[in-house]
């Protein structure tokens, strides 16, 4: 038995050896602890032309939408401009708040636009006239497109809706008419 430990302790020994031998040693002092890191910008290179959009950050607390109006317009969408302007040429990404309950009536864009939904479950139809059978529910993350031209219809049923969305400028809105009675699909005279 006192043979069979010997054995296994010159093995033991030998193999120590033969693992730590082609280690190289070497000391490191207690890590530091890392420096604060400086606040700053992040500059522009100047071999580059003035970007056709700027630097931006936005935190989810920057996004501040006006107060609502009281009265007839306190159901009304809200909206704000992060970059460019609408009115003009060029690129623009706006966020709108859209109020519980608030339906949108038909109506078209001249322009093309991406939308994301932020928040809320937002509820999207195409056509000239507003049918909740063809309204999709779109939860938060949901992205869509709305081609120039293309009536749609939107409704926020269950929350209030947040949706962002970017295009090239300039925009319009033009509502849909009214279909008369005689006009709205579905309709059977006997």
């Amino acid at each position: 038995m006192k043979s069979k430990v010997i054995i296994l302790s010159a093995a033991f020994a030998v193999l120590c050896v033969l693992f730590f031998s082609g280690q190289q040693r070497t000391y490191r002092r207690p890590a530091q602890p890392p420096a604060q890191p400086e606040k700053r910008e992040l500059p522009i290179p100047r071999e580059t032309k003035e970007p056709d959009v700027p630097l931006l950050f936005m935190a989810p607390e920057d996004f501040r939408f006006p107060p609502q109006p009281q009265g007839d317009r306190s159901t009304a969408p809200q909206t704000i401009t992060l970059v460019g302007n609408p009115r003009e040429k060029g690129l623009y990404v706006t966020r709108t708040k859209i109020p519980k309950g608030k339906q949108v009536i038909p109506h078209t864009h001249t322009d093309s636009r991406t939308v994301v939904v932020i928040s809320g479950t937002y509820y999207y139809g195409v056509g000239e006239v507003f049918d909740a059978k063809k309204l999709v529910a779109m939860p938060p993350g949901s992205f869509y497109t709305e081609p120039a031209g293309v009536p749609h219809f939107t409704w926020a049923v269950d929350d209030d809706v947040v949706v962002q969305t970017t295009a090239i400028g300039p925009s319009g809105t033009q509502i849909v008419p009214e279909k008369k009675e005689e006009e709205k699909p579905g309709r059977v005279d006997n």
